[in-house]
């Protein structure tokens, strides 16, 4: 029988959170036998864990089949945020100067709403789950500004940005600020004023690459200088 969903989640989140926190290290295997006794479970779902994060970019794989940790690419995440923040202010300037009123005031009413949730401390969706919100924010503008390429463009720019993404997310300030800049952004487009609107979307944009960063730079510092796996505990990172 396969594994239950749950039960791989938990072990997936779990082992994404310590990879995403830099204290798994570089040079670290990560090895089935020990991780299903720690999670006190059979191999197959840390088995099915570990391939979900080795899709998502988190995890490679070396010479030999072993996984161990993909080492986050500073000099790909400018290259790509430079291409998204030009795709983005397109997108801004034409939804204002002709989007689609009702999907933008839309995605406002749906953005004040999760601004009150934030404030009020019930909002559940952190982290990866807030990529693929704020995700969604920048998809939906574009299909608003109905440019069917930039909605192409950035559907591929987030493939493959999606696992530095992470990086953005993990504090409730950051949350609380990006819920505050997309409502900047769409409030101004949806008064038709194209330039504030291409201006907060830039500093927008590169506001996330900086604290992308910021926190890649974090996370190598750990993952390089964590002592080698023999001079670890067998015990959770």
């Amino acid at each position: 029988m396969p594994p239950r969903a749950s039960h791989v989640d938990l072990i997936y989140e779990q082992l994404r959170d310590r990879l995403t926190c830099g204290v798994i290290p570089v040079g670290q295997r990560l090895v089935e036998q020990r991780l299903a006794a720690e999670f006190r479970t059979s191999r197959t779902p840390v088995r099915e864990a570990l391939k979900r994060l080795e899709g998502d970019g988190h995890l490679t794989r070396d010479a030999n089949g072993g996984m161990r940790p993909r080492v986050p690419s500073v000099r790909a995440m400018r290259d790509l945020y430079d291409v998204r923040v030009a795709i983005e202010e397109l997108v801004v300037r034409r939804a204002a100067g002709a989007g689609d009123r009702g999907a933008l005031e839309d995605l406002e009413q749906e953005w004040t709403a999760l601004g009150v949730e934030q404030q009020a401390g019930r909002l559940q969706q952190t982290g990866a789950g807030f990529v693929h919100r704020d995700e969604s924010f920048h998809q939906r503008l574009a299909e608003a500004a109905a440019n069917e390429f930039a909605v192409e463009l950035l559907g591929d720019i987030n493939d493959r940005i999606r696992i530095l993404r992470i990086y953005d997310f993990t504090s409730p300030e950051r949350i609380t600020a990006t819920i505050h800049e997309h409502l900047e952004i769409v409030r101004a487009v949806l008064v038709g004023d194209s330039e504030t609107a291409a201006g907060f979307m830039r500093a927008h944009v590169q506001r996330s690459a900086n604290v992308v960063r910021e926190r890649i730079g974090e996370v190598l510092t750990m993952m390089f200088d964590t002592p080698p796996v023999h001079a670890r505990s067998n015990g959770p990172a």
